[in-house]
């Protein structure tokens, strides 16, 4: 959840495909730190949702001219949760920048801004078009979990982010990538359901996309296996 002058904001979107997809969605305060673990413990998946910029800080840069704003508590705290998460092997569910909170969580790094960092030409990754609209394709490996689930190697996805994983955690595989080679997902090479994309599937999911639903069902079912 993001949080702007005392409230704490999840796009409604979010909340409709998880109930979708069979689950119950429960929002995350950004508690103390001593509290990250027992809250793991309530859960039995973590989802990762779309937000603001992750200070630089926490993968070793300080921050550029193009950084957005931080909010650095729930940086730290999604973190902390990811972490646990991991190691007591719960579902994790990453979208948009929740895949790029996972990748600094296992020691990767982020393009604070993709436009400026990036060499090479960029398509438009924040899109002009509805949420709902897809904008660009995205090619995925078919030794991957994703392409079990979309059943295809090009999907077309929604974009509305500027920074993206730069350097990959060595944890994670890369199985999405754009025609430009921006990262558009990633999943953990040995856990059973943890999975990041960089786009927003919940906005597709709830106007009907199938592959979109079939994320969230799959997220979903692996929840159940693990309670």
């Amino acid at each position: 959840m993001d949080w702007d002058e005392g409230f704490y904001r999840l796009n409604e979107a979010y909340v409709k495909a998880v109930m979708e997809a069979g689950g119950i969605p429960v929002g995350l305060p950004y508690a103390g730190e001593d509290d990250g673990e027992r809250i793991i413990n309530t859960i039995n998946g973590l989802l990762l949702s779309g937000g603001g910029d992750i200070n630089p800080i926490l993968y070793g840069e300080e921050p550029l001219p193009r950084l957005g704003r931080v909010i650095t508590e729930r940086d730290e705290r999604e973190i902390q949760w990811t972490i646990a998460a991991i190691q007591k092997k719960i579902p994790i569910l990453a979208v948009c920048r929740g895949l790029q909170i996972l990748n600094v969580a296992l020691g990767g790094t982020v393009y604070q801004d993709l436009y400026a960092q990036k060499k090479r030409e960029t398509l438009l990754h924040s899109q002009t078009s509805l949420r709902h609209e897809t904008s660009h394709f995205v090619h995925l490996r078919e030794d991957s979990k994703l392409y079990k689930i979309a059943n295809t190697k090009k999907i077309a996805v929604n974009s509305f982010h500027h920074q993206a994983i730069k350097e990959a955690a060595k944890d994670l595989a890369i199985v999405g990538v754009a025609s430009d080679g921006i990262v558009e997902a990633a999943e953990h090479k040995t856990l059973p359901f943890c999975l990041g994309v960089q786009w927003h599937p919940e906005a597709l999911a709830v106007n009907g996309d199938p592959m979109s639903l079939a994320l969230f069902r799959s997220f979903i079912a692996a929840c159940r296996k693990e309670k």
